[in-house]
């Protein structure tokens, strides 16, 4: 805890956050839009997949929607059911969605989950390639011109309440569950009170990875706190640089919540560096919104650090 206490405090003496709104979602009736990943371009429109699910379950499906302005999203006829928190990246020049699939008993709890991996040229191809070991969430793919950087997010163990591993693949076709399962975790980010996982990653110019995540924590009556975070990892040597927080609920502006243990919460999903020296970050508020914001570039610092 004193760990995460210093990082808020750092944060809040040293905001980049420029400006922030909330997204509309058109086509979705009365349910709730949040853990959206960062948009893409196919065929010339811009996506981005968001988790929808009513107020009062977490019975869930991705939504692909397509922008119609800068802050306001239509549903399309695609998406994925018993999914949740989507993630986008490109592996071998086709689309990879990533995502929390969940299962569901004859009463509707959910129970079980893992993340699982679609791949495809297209919305219309996807297919189910991947999958990592149950009840693993928060695994992430990246390729550079080597191979494919994999973080897992195991819990238990060493692990503890969630801790993140780094693996590392010659071509996707390597990558099994078994290789997810067996990531060695990155030592030294957090301590034992908070967890972490990897929402979105990078290649940054140095050939260093740059890491975009949350790190959270539970306080007394199962109160969650999330916040946004980044750290940059030598894929070579295994060298990291400390976390820094990015972003916490209050440098929104006020909104819903779906339960009262989940007001503190922001759920980065992805960002997009800009020209000038800022980044468009998209989140996930309260398990209720999608909100994004213009930033300073938090990876730009990274880049600074010698060439990998």
């Amino acid at each position: 805890m004193d760990t995460l206490k210093k990082l808020l405090e750092t944060h809040r003496l040293n905001t980049n956050i420029i400006k922030t709104k909330k997204i509309t979602f058109l086509g979705v009736g009365n349910e709730d839009v949040y853990n959206i990943s960062r948009p893409f371009v196919l065929n010339g429109k811009t996506y981005l997949p968001g988790r929808v699910e009513p107020r009062d379950k977490e019975i869930s499906r991705v939504i692909f929607f397509e922008k119609i302005s800068e802050d306001t999203f239509k549903a399309t006829k695609y998406q994925i059911p018993h999914f949740q928190d989507p993630c986008i990246t490109k592996i071998d020049g086709d689309l990879l969605i990533g995502g929390t699939e969940i299962f569901i008993d004859e009463n509707h709890n959910i129970t079980n989950w893992h993340t699982t991996f679609y791949k495809g040229s297209n919305l219309e191809s996807l297919k189910k390639v991947l999958i990592a070991p149950y009840k693993m969430k928060d695994v992430r793919l990246l390729q550079d011109k080597n191979g494919i950087h994999i973080f897992s997010r195991p819990q238990g163990g060493e692990a503890l309440f969630g801790k993140i591993g780094y693996a590392f693949a010659s071509k996707f076709s390597d990558i099994t569950t078994k290789i997810i399962e067996e990531a060695p975790l990155l030592k030294d980010q957090g301590d034992y009170t908070t967890w972490s996982g990897v929402n979105d990653a990078i290649m940054l110019k140095n050939g260093w990875i740059g890491v975009l995540g949350h790190i959270a924590m539970m306080s007394e009556g199962m109160v969650r706190h999330y916040y946004g975070m980044t750290f940059a990892l030598n894929p070579k040597t295994k060298e990291k640089t400390p976390i820094k927080i990015i972003c916490e609920r209050s440098d929104f502006a006020p909104g819903d919540a779906k339960r009262s243990d989940l007001v503190d919460v922001v759920f980065v999903g992805g960002i997009i560096r800009n020209e000038g020296g800022f980044a468009s970050l998209y989140v996930g508020l309260s398990d209720a919104e999608a909100h994004y914001a213009l930033i300073n570039d938090p990876f730009l610092e990274y880049e600074r650090l010698p060439k990998v």
